[in-house]
């Protein structure tokens, strides 16, 4: 791709602007609120760009020098770099929110810097000796006081080809890597994103982000290019940001979607500044975005926002969501989470693994090459040797593209390394964030990490910071497990979240531009942090889970304990799996994914005299397909089985008579039968058990243990203010009572039935 550049030193430009513009603000530096504090003018920055060229050729830095910049968000740091690169030096922006003096002095000396500009205050006197020992150290005020004297002319630059930016990307596990950009990379970015957002003269971009990050870097020289103004905050404010904005007279901004989260519930601070907004237009990229948050900030404030994506690598933006589209179109593009088309000066395409081109809607590696690649990582053969194919920068993220109005558009579905790959399926961390924003109104804030899986290799686990809506933890837990064992509107049932955990916001890992770190947020969550979307609760070295049809295993395992407990009485896979797909199977499972203990619940909309004429088989047909009640009031336990269960030898083949409904019943208050002995014993800290409300003759008659009976039993009910124990100290069947009871509870149900057997009646009635 050959560039044509708009300028044809940045030297020149300035002049031009000067020249034509003298008296227009260009730089405006401003207070925590937006007010201006002071003007510099386009003529101001001509003469601030000598000066500052001549003081650093006076402190030995000249063409093709290096100097590095430890400063906040100010107009000054703007000028030293526009003017260290018109004179063909390059800068080297250091973090001053995250760096330490110890990473200040490793970029130093990687980048062979030979002067450090800094705010003093921001780095203690006795870290400033040891950087003292690699640079030459200078306060920004006195550098900004400084008269050259005797000092060599200035030789500026005469094209756009020198490095004239060491950017270092955030690391995690290990140093960050440093960009090496030249001016020709910058200015064609920039170039690019004064034709994607049409900025005219008559513009005022306000600077929000970090100036030693790409993004501001890139867009403050959108605006030199254009002639148009710069507002500088000192930083961003969660709670001025409207009024930053209205007070700067902005018409345009870039911010990433920490921002665009944060001011969905600034509405009153919009509200008091609204007559006095020039904003016209917002950018929004440089971390995966949530298409749901983004259209809920544009119906709230009716400004529009345009996604675009690229890296430090690529200075800045490769895609962008055009503007000027059909409104129709570009809300699909924006409820599609759409990166948008190529850039003026980027060629975008996706790869595959052995360098192939892919088709439409094929995903793979996204990939670029042009004028605003960098040249390299500076010093790292290994990482350069890592970051580019057949010409091509390999972006890490992986995507597909497709057309729409004779354009390409590309969706980015995550990093390759955030990727979730669940049984050889790739699926989007950020699409399924957007989808459980959509399902659930109470959570804040979500990110879908992979969390490990013996069968699938990973499932999507969902770490959620909730809105404070007075409601516990737990119970915010349960509504989004309860919805998500249903059949939620949005999500396909391989992208189902199987593991959910809470976190604080304040323990989100994130950059100095507000990006949470998804890769330190999947390593820095404990699996035992997790829980199953199935599991109902721990106790006594078992984990009590929603038994699921996907769970082959455990699906195996119970139905097996079932059929020994119940043995003659055989439960088939068919019967089974509906039991599991329309009712709610509780299984226990114990630390080697063993299960040792099953209970049965159906949830039905039957009223106790209704229970008291249907027989067991009648009962049980309400696990058939299409006969789930939607709205239950009743939950019924049908069967319980534990794995400790001693299975008698048989039943002889005495035959015995049916003893009638009194005898039955005074058998049962003899305390001779210890089914009926468990279930009136009180459980999960109730006061008293379950109650006899029927001995139902013939409701079974091919249980020959119980002689045909089913009792009908009622626990106490459970009320959402029930505080409900499950006793580690009990037996596993009580335990899975107990969970019967919050299974119960979760679903507001108060009502909990046990269909149960007088399983020792044939012992007992059989005559010698």
């Amino acid at each position: 791709m050959e560039f044509t550049p708009p300028i044809k030193n940045l030297r020149t430009h300035i002049a031009v602007l000067a020249k034509k513009y003298p008296a227009r603000a260009a730089l405006l530096a401003c207070d925590e609120e937006g007010g201006i504090v002071k003007t510099i003018s386009y003529k101001d920055v001509e003469l601030f760009t000598e000066r500052i060229a001549s003081a650093l050729a006076s402190l030995g830095v000249r063409s093709g020098g290096v100097v590095a910049l430890a400063l906040p968000n100010c107009v000054e740091l703007i000028l030293i770099s526009w003017a260290a690169w018109a004179a063909g030096i390059i800068t080297v922006p250091l973090d001053v929110r995250r760096d330490t003096a110890k990473e200040y002095a490793y970029k130093m000396k990687l980048t062979g810097a030979t002067l450090l500009v800094l705010k003093k205050d921001l780095v203690p006197k006795a870290e400033q000796g040891h950087l003292a020992n690699i640079a030459k150290i200078i306060d920004a005020d006195e550098f900004f006081h400084t008269r050259a004297r005797n000092a060599p002319p200035v030789v500026w630059a005469k094209d756009l080809l020198h490095t004239a930016l060491f950017l270092f990307t955030s690391g995690t596990t290990a140093l960050p890597k440093g960009a090496e950009l030249t001016l020709c990379n910058l200015v064609a970015n920039a170039d690019g994103i004064v034709d994607w957002l049409n900025i005219k003269q008559t513009d005022r971009f306000c600077a929000l982000l970090p100036l030693y990050h790409i993004n501001s870097t890139t867009f403050c020289l959108s605006s030199l290019l254009a002639g148009a103004g710069i507002a500088v905050p000192p930083q961003y404010s969660n709670s001025r940001f409207w009024q930053q904005l209205a007070k700067t007279r902005s018409t345009f901004t870039s911010i990433v979607p920490t921002i665009c989260y944060d001011q969905l519930s600034r509405q009153k601070e919009y509200v008091l500044v609204k007559t006095k907004l020039r904003v016209s237009r917002i950018q929004i990229g440089s971390s995966p975005v949530v298409a749901s948050d983004v259209l809920e900030f544009m119906k709230l404030y009716d400004i529009p926002l345009f996604q675009g994506y690229g890296q430090t690598e690529t200075a800045l933006r490769v895609t962008g969501v055009p503007m000027g589209l059909e409104q129709k179109t570009y809300a699909k593009l924006v409820r599609d989470n759409s990166v948008g088309a190529a850039m003026k000066w980027a060629e975008v395409v996706v790869m595959d693994k052995q360098g192939n081109i892919l088709k439409e809607k094929q995903e793979g590696q996204i990939v670029s090459r042009g004028p605003v690649v960098m040249k390299g990582y500076l010093k790292n053969d290994t990482a350069n040797n890592e970051a580019f194919l057949n010409g091509y920068f390999l972006t890490g993220d992986i995507g597909y593209w497709k057309t729409m109005q004779k354009t390409k558009f590309f969706f980015l579905k995550g990093r390759a390394k955030e990727i979730i790959i669940k049984g050889g399926v790739n699926l989007s961390p950020v699409a399924i964030e957007d989808k459980l924003k959509r399902i659930n109104r109470h959570i804040d804030q979500v990110f879908v990490v992979g969390v490990p899986d013996r069968r699938y290799g990973e499932e999507p686990g969902a770490v959620i910071c909730w809105k404070k809506t007075g409601k516990s933890q737990r119970d915010l837990e349960t509504a989004l497990k309860n919805q998500l064992l249903g059949a939620p509107k949005y999500l396909a049932p391989v992208e189902r979240p199987q593991y959910i955990a809470t976190i604080d916001a304040t323990a989100l890992p994130v950059t100095s531009t507000g990006k949470v770190q998804r890769s330190v947020l999947k390593t820095s969550i404990l699996a035992s942090a997790f829980q199953s979307i199935h599991e109902i609760s721990r106790s006594g070295g078992h984990r009590f889970l929603r038994l699921n049809e996907n769970q082959k295993s455990f699906m195996a395992q119970a139905l097996q304990l079932v059929n020994y407990c119940w043995s003659p009485l055989v439960t088939e896979a068919s019967d089974f799996l509906n039991q599991v797909r329309h009712g709610t199977v509780i299984i226990a499972v114990d630390a080697k994914d063993v299960v040792r203990g099953a209970l049965v619940l159906l949830r039905v909309s039957l009223r106790k005299n209704e229970l008291r004429r249907m027989t067991y088989s009648q009962v049980m047909k309400k696990f058939a397909p299409g006969r789930s009640n939607a709205k239950p009031n009743a939950v019924v336990c049908v069967s319980i089985c534990v794995s400790s269960y001693k299975r008698p030898d048989g039943i002889s083949k005495k035959i015995v008579a049916d003893p009638g409904a009194e005898r039955m019943l005074a058998y049962l208050r003899s305390g001779k039968d210890m089914v009926y002995n468990f279930h009136q014993k009180p459980k999960g800290g109730m006061s008293r058990g379950a109650e006899l409300l029927a001995a139902l003759p013939g409701s079974r008659p091919e249980d020959q243990m119980s002689l045909g009976y089913n009792l009908l039993l009622r626990y106490p009910p459970v009320s959402r203010k029930t505080s409900i124990d499950i006793n580690a100290d009990a037996s596993l069947a009580v335990q899975l009572i107990e969970c019967a009871f919050l299974v119960a509870q979760q679903a507001g149900i108060q009502d909990v039935f046990a269909f149960s057997r007088p399983a020792g009646a044939y012992e007992f009635f059989k005559q010698p």
